[in-house]
C-alpha cells in the first residue's frame, strides 16, 4: 500500500509542482510517459469503481478488490493505477460540485486514519492495567457489577456505599477516551457518506458506443484498439463472431483475461441492453449445425459477403434475358428469376432466363435456375473421387467468384464479359481491406471474408484455372453458352527462377534445426503441449508431407512390411494432390519416435506388442498421428472435481474427441507456434535462427525435406516420389549440391 499512500497525498496537494519520485505513477501503467493522456480518456465511472474505492477505504487488500470489482484481475499494479485514476476523478467531481470538503476527505489515505486506532487501544490497555497495586484483571475481562463486586470484596456490609464505590473505582477504572481514535472514526464515516454522494452523482452506466478505454485500464484499451476493438458494441460483435477463441487476435491478452472481459460484459448486460449468446461461447466443434444457423441469424451482415451456403443476392439485381426479351426485375418472369426462401427469409442468387431454361425445353442438362445452384450442382458432381481438399479449394475460388459477381460486378454469371473476367484477376490480387478477415474465421459468422490476404501470381492463376474448369464445365451442361475464362491469359507462375530462389531461401539449415529442437526437446519432457509441437515438428521434417496431408494421417495409414534381410520396414500411406496416393518410407529413428509419441498419448494395443500389433487393431485404425490435447479438469475454487466425479471420469469425458485428427488450420497454428515461440528465446543466443525461425511458415518443413534428402544422396526420382511431385523437374530445384557444383565449375573456367 506504500505507493497507494504516496499516489494519494499527491492528488490531495493543489500545487502542480513535479514530485521527486514521480516515475513511480509512469511506471503504474506499462511504464509509459504518454500514459497519463491516456488516462484522461477514462471518462466513465461506474458502479464497480464505487464498490473498488469504498472497500480500499475499508483498508481490504486491493488486489482481491480488484479482481471482484475491475477487469484487471490480481494484478496488483493495474489495480494500483486504476485506484490512483479513480481518486482522481472523484477529487475532481467533488471540486466541480464545490464540495471542497469531500475533496480533502477523499485525499486522506486510509492508512493515516488507522495510525490512531492502535494507540487508542494501546491507551485503553494501559488504562486498564494500571488499577491499583491489587489490580491484576486483564483488559479483556469482564467488568462486574457493583453487587458482585460488593459479594466479592465485601460479604459481611463492612464499607459504606460511598467507601464501596470509591473501591470499585479503584480496582476497575473506566477508559479515558482517545479524542484522536473518535476523529478518525468520525473522519471515516464522513469518508463513506462523502463517497455515497458523489456516487449519485458521477456514476454511469456503460453503454455500447463508449470507448473501451472509457471503461478500461489503458494498457487493455491499448491491446484492444490494436486489434481493431474501439467501442463497446465492437468488444460483442468481435465475440459473438469469433467464439470463444477470439483472444488469439488481440496480441498480449490471454484466455484468463478474455474470461475476466466475458465476465464484464455479462455483469452489465443489463446497462448495455444487450448479451454475449451462449452459442457464442461454444468451443466450435462442439456446435450443431441448429446452432451455427442460430449463430448467422443473430450476426448483423452489412456488405452481404457471405460463404456460399448463406450468399444472399442484392435486392437491387435483375435477371436477364439472354434470348433477346429484355431486363427483367427480380421477381418478375418466369423460369430463372431469384427466388425467395419462405421459412428462412434467405433470398438466392439471381438467375439468367436461358432460352434452354423456357417452357418445353429440356436441353439444359441441369434443373439449377439460379448461380448459385449452378455452383453447387458443379461442386458435388466434381467431388467424386478428390480429396476434401481439393473439393474446399474449388469451393474456396467459387465463392470469392461469386460474391464478386453480387456486390462488386452485379450481374449474373450468364452476361460474363470477357472485361469482366479480366477486371476479376486484378481484383484477385489486391481486393478491398473489408473483403479480408482472418485465416480460421468461422463461416457461419459474420467476420467471414473470402480472402485472407492479397493472392500472389501463382494463387491467382489458381483461381482462374478453377473458374475456367467451373464454366466449362456448365457450358457442358448448356447452363451456359460460353466459356470466358479461356478468352483470358493465366498470370505465369512465377519461373523457374522465381521458384528455384524461393527454395533456396525457404530451408531450414541444420544448424537451425538443431538450435530448434535443443529448444522444443527438455519442453517435451513433461509438457503433453510441448510434446505434441516437437513431435510435429520432427515428422513434417522427416516425411516432406503437406501440412493437408499431416493433418489426415492416422495409425490406419502406417504400413510394415517384413522382409527376410532386412527386418520390417515402414511406410506411411499418403493421399495427396489429386487423389493421388503414394507411399512415404520411413526412416527407423522415426517409427520409433512414432511408436513413444502414441504410447505417451496412451495408445497401445491389447496385447501390448509393439507397433506392428497396435497397426494390425481395427478399432485403432482411425486414431490421428497427431492427436488433440487432453482438456484440462475443471476443478473448483477449492481445488476438489465436482462431487462424485474422479480424476479418470473427467478425461474419459472427452476421450474419443482426443483421438480425431486436427483440422489443418489447427494444425498451421500447432507449427507457428513453435517457430514463434523458439524464435523469441533464440533471438539472444543465435540471431540466424532466430530471424529464420520467425519467418518461417509450416511449408518450410517440407523444403527442407527435400533439400536435406538430396543433399545426403538419396536418388531424384525416390525424392520425387516420396514427395509426390508430378515432374521431375519440380523436385531437381532442391538440387542445391548441383547448383553448388556447377558454380565451383564456372569459377574455375572464369576465375572467382
Amino acid at each position: 500500500m506504500t505507493d497507494v499512500t504516496y499516489v494519494e497525498s499527491r492528488a490531495a496537494q493543489a500545487s502542480p509542482s513535479p514530485q521527486p519520485d514521480s516515475g513511480r505513477l509512469a511506471r503504474a501503467v506499462r511504464g509509459r510517459t504518454r500514459t497519463r493522456a491516456e488516462w484522461e480518456r477514462r471518462e466513465h465511472l461506474g458502479i464497480d469503481h464505487f464498490a473498488f474505492f469504498r472497500g480500499y477505504l475499508e483498508r481490504l487488500p486491493l488486489d482481491k478488490l480488484a479482481d471482484q470489482y475491475l477487469e484487471t484481475g490480481l494484478d496488483l499494479r493495474m489495480a494500483r493505477s486504476t485506484l490512483l485514476w479513480i481518486q482522481q476523478r472523484l477529487i475532481a467531481g467533488a471540486r466541480r460540485a464545490q464540495d471542497y470538503s469531500a475533496a480533502r476527505l477523499l485525499a486522506i489515505p486510509p492508512k493515516r486514519l488507522a495510525a490512531g486506532d492502535g494507540k487508542a487501544q494501546a491507551s485503553t490497555e494501559g488504562a486498564a492495567g494500571t488499577g491499583g497495586p491489587n489490580t491484576s484483571t486483564p483488559s479483556t475481562a469482564r467488568r462486574p457489577s457493583l453487587e458482585e463486586f460488593a459479594e466479592e470484596h465485601d460479604p459481611d456490609g463492612f464499607y459504606s456505599q460511598r467507601e464501596l464505590l470509591e473501591l470499585f473505582a479503584e480496582h476497575y477504572p473506566e477508559a479515558r477516551p482517545d479524542r484522536r481514535a473518535e476523529r478518525n472514526e468520525r473522519l471515516r464515516r464522513r469518508q463513506v457518506a462523502a463517497l455515497r454522494a458523489l456516487q449519485a452523482l458521477l456514476a454511469v452506466a456503460p453503454a455500447q458506443h463508449h470507448h473501451c478505454a472509457g471503461w478500461f485500464h489503458p494498457a487493455l484499451a491499448r491491446r484492444l484498439e490494436h486489434a481493431g476493438i474501439v467501442q463497446l458494441a465492437d468488444l460483442f460483435d468481435v465475440i459473438t463472431q469469433r467464439g470463444p477463441r477470439w483472444y488469439m487476435q488481440v496480441r498480449g491478452l490471454g484466455e484468463a483475461g478474455a474470461k475476466r472481459l466475458q465476465q464484464w460484459l455479462a455483469d452489465h448486460a443489463e446497462p448495455l441492453g444487450r448479451a454475449l449468446p451462449a452459442v457464442a461461447l461454444t468451443p466450435r466443434r462442439q456446435l450443431t449445425g441448429e446452432a451455427k444457423r442460430a449463430m448467422r441469424a443473430i450476426s448483423v451482415q452489412i456488405d452481404g459477403i457471405a460463404p456460399l451456403e448463406w450468399l444472399v443476392w442484392p435486392s437491387t439485381a435483375h435477371a436477364v434475358d439472354v434470348g433477346g426479351t429484355g431486363e427483367v426485375p427480380v421477381g418478375q418472369g418466369s423460369a430463372g428469376t431469384a427466388s425467395t426462401g419462405a421459412v428462412t427469409g434467405v433470398m438466392t442468387m439471381t438467375a439468367v432466363i436461358l432460352p434452354n431454361h423456357g417452357e418445353g425445353t429440356t436441353s439444359c442438362q441441369t434443373r439449377a435456375t439460379n448461380d448459385v445452384d449452378a455452383v453447387k450442382v458443379w461442386l458435388a458432381a466434381v467431388a467424386a473421387g478428390r480429396s476434401p481438399g481439393t473439393v474446399q479449394s474449388y469451393r474456396q475460388h467459387a465463392e470469392r467468384f461469386l460474391n464478386w459477381l453480387a456486390f462488386v460486378c452485379r450481374r449474373p454469371l450468364a452476361t460474363l464479359t470477357v472485361e469482366d473476367v479480366t477486371a476479376y484477376r486484378a481484383f484477385l490480387a489486391a481486393p478491398p481491406a473489408h473483403w479480408i478477415a482472418p485465416r480460421g474465421t468461422a463461416r457461419f459468422t459474420a467476420a467471414w471474408r473470402p480472402f485472407s490476404k492479397p493472392l500472389d501470381e501463382a494463387s491467382v492463376r489458381l483461381s482462374m484455372t478453377v473458374l475456367q474448369r467451373m464454366c466449362a464445365w456448365l457450358v457442358k451442361a448448356q447452363y451456359l453458352r460460353f466459356n470466358p475464362f479461356e478468352l483470358v491469359a493465366k498470370p505465369r507462375a512465377g519461373g523457374d527462377e522465381g521458384f528455384g530462389a524461393m527454395h533456396v531461401e525457404h530451408v531450414l539449415t541444420d544448424a537451425v534445426w538443431d538450435a530448434l529442437e535443443a529448444y522444443w526437446r527438455p519442453r517435451a519432457i513433461h509438457d503433453a503441449s510441448a510434446e505434441r509441437t516437437l513431435f510435429v515438428l520432427q515428422l513434417g521434417r522427416t516425411t516432406g508431407l503437406r501440412l493437408a496431408e499431416l493433418a489426415r494421417a492416422t495409425v490406419g495409414d502406417l504400413r510394415c512390411t517384413v522382409l527376410s534381410d532386412t527386418g520390417p520396414l515402414w511406410s506411411l500411406s499418403v493421399l495427396g494432390k489429386g487423389s493421388k496416393r503414394r507411399e512415404v518410407e520411413l526412416a527407423g529413428s522415426l517409427v520409433r519416435r512414432i511408436e513413444a509419441h502414441l504410447a505417451g498419448r496412451g495408445i497401445t494395443s491389447a496385447g501390448g506388442g509393439g507397433l506392428q500389433q497396435l497397426v494390425g487393431d481395427p478399432a485403432l485404425a482411425k486414431v490421428a498421428l497427431i492427436g488433440r490435447l487432453p482438456a484440462k479438469p475443471k476443478r473448483r475454487v477449492g481445488g476438489d472435481l465436482p462431487p462424485g466425479a474422479t480424476q479418470g471420469m473427467v478425461q474419459a469425458k472427452a476421450g474419443p474427441s482426443l483421438h480425431a485428427p486436427l483440422t489443418p488450420a489447427a494444425l498451421r497454428q500447432v507449427i507457428e507456434h513453435g517457430y514463434r515461440e523458439a524464435a523469441q528465446a533464440l533471438e539472444s543466443e543465435s540471431g540466424e535462427a532466430g530471424n529464420a525461425l520467425a519467418r518461417a511458415t509450416p511449408h518450410w518443413l517440407r523444403h527442407t525435406f527435400g533439400t536435406h534428402a538430396l543433399e545426403h544422396g538419396a536418388a531424384l526420382e525416390v525424392v520425387q516420389k516420396l514427395m509426390g511431385h508430378a515432374s521431375i523437374a519440380t523436385t531437381s530445384k532442391y538440387l542445391h549440391p548441383e547448383k553448388r557444383r556447377r558454380a565451383a565449375d564456372m569459377d574455375k573456367v572464369f576465375g572467382s
